[in-house]
């Protein structure tokens, strides 16, 4: 998973201290730098918050998602929400009952499901139902608190960019268009 959605992963834990709510996170062998050591030290921010890590050398959960999601390419950097009592029964994980993700159009992932942390944030407050609230933050700012704390996180752990360099990535994201 990226840094900025490492981040919001981390502040969804957070805010909702439940354990209605567990997470899952599989690594795999997408970028030059990964591997299993890379993977481990990623997941030490997540100790202590319900979520359970597994490093996927040969990217077959990755492979089996795009499966069942009937994408073009390996599944990675998505965001899975199901919903309580769903159970994985089967040669196959059952579909998610919602999801977002962060990767181009070529995956043939759907646009509209890019991440966006406040549809994401009410698609979890949905399915945790009556009862759950998030620990600091008001629902109606819960997922600009989030897409804050993805993107703090990303700036403390990455290289800071330069006025340049953001003006050079935005020309480049009109040409492309």
């Amino acid at each position: 998973m990226c840094q900025y959605g490492q981040g919001f992963v981390r502040g969804l834990l957070e805010e909702f201290d439940t354990d209605s709510l567990k997470g899952f996170a599989v690594w795999l062998p997408m970028m030059p730098n990964d591997s299993a050591e890379a993977a481990e030290a990623e997941a030490t921010p997540f100790e202590g918050l319900r979520v359970a890590h597994v490093w996927d050398p040969e990217r077959q959960m990755g492979d089996l998602y795009a499966k069942v999601l009937r994408l073009h390419s390996t599944v990675w950097d998505f965001y899975f929400l199901y919903a309580p009592g769903v159970r994985w029964e089967g040669d196959e994980p059952p579909q998610p009952t919602f999801w977002m993700h962060q990767l181009p159009a070529e995956s043939g992932a759907d646009r509209d499901l890019v991440l966006y942390p406040t549809r994401f944030s009410q698609e979890l407050l949905r399915l945790l139902g009556d009862g759950v609230e998030p620990s600091h933050s008001s629902r109606a700012d819960l997922g600009l608190q989030l897409h804050w704390e993805g993107l703090v996180n990303l700036t403390r752990e990455r290289a800071q960019y330069t006025i340049e360099d953001v003006r050079e990535a935005f020309e480049d994201s009109k040409t492309k268009r």
